[in-house]
């Protein structure tokens, strides 16, 4: 498991060299399912005890090559690691952080792949009443029906990014729902992004999350 500090170094320097995302694996397939988002609820055992900690956080804009991404702050609680290593003994936790996003805040990316950040996501929400609509949307291209990345080279991995600007080209087909110490893990070649574009609240309002990465396989057999 990487600190905060070695993972923002390793992603400026994959930034910096123009390798980010380009070591990861593509989907196996373009049009993944319903079966490859794993939720769970009450992933946390003191729930109020464990958001104050995070709010109490010192909150930052973390820049990875031209990107700015605010509202970032370091998570040492190894509560969420512990209860995804137990329930998929296949995963390895790579990085996390908490993220504090309120009404307005500009973010780099709407749709997207989490691809440069390993073979899985995770997200945990943390806000105490979150808005209507609040949670994570997965999409779908319109043009080729995939639902997840299948780019094996940095040019095609480009081309897909530049669809992500294109709204027209997108339809969500699934939407976990945010609510309060729920957990939604999924590869990170999906498709997807935050419910609401601009987010909400203010202070302990705004919306609040834990994002996890990791290596390996959400499979939860031990075999």
């Amino acid at each position: 498991m990487q600190t905060f500090d070695e993972a923002r170094a390793l992603l400026q320097d994959k930034a910096a060299r123009g390798q980010l995302a380009t070591d990861t694996a593509p989907a196996v397939s373009g049009h993944l399912g319903l079966d490859a988002l794993h939720i769970a609820d009450g992933v946390i055992g003191d729930l109020e005890a464990y958001r104050a900690a995070v709010l109490a956080s010192s909150f930052q804009t973390v820049t990875v090559g031209p990107l700015a991404f605010h509202g970032i702050a370091e998570c040492t609680d190894p509560e969420l690691i512990a209860w995804i290593t137990l329930h998929y003994p296949h995963a390895q936790p790579r990085m996390t952080f908490v993220r504090q996003s309120p009404a307005g805040q500009v973010e780099p990316h709407f749709i997207h792949t989490d691809r440069d950040m390993g073979d899985w996501s995770g997200i945990l929400y943390l806000t105490a009443q979150p808005a209507i609509g609040d949670g994570t949307s997965f999409w779908r291209d319109r043009e080729t029906g995939a639902t997840a990345s299948t780019a094996t080279s940095a040019a095609a991995l480009c081309a897909e990014a530049i669809t992500w600007q294109q709204p027209d080209r997108w339809d969500v087909w699934a939407t976990v729902k945010a609510q309060p110490n729920r957990l939604v893990l999924f590869p990170s070649t999906l498709f997807h992004s935050r419910a609401i574009f601009d987010n909400y609240g203010r202070g302990e309002d705004a919306r609040l999350i834990q994002v996890i990465f990791g290596t390996g396989s959400l499979h939860r057999g031990h075999a």
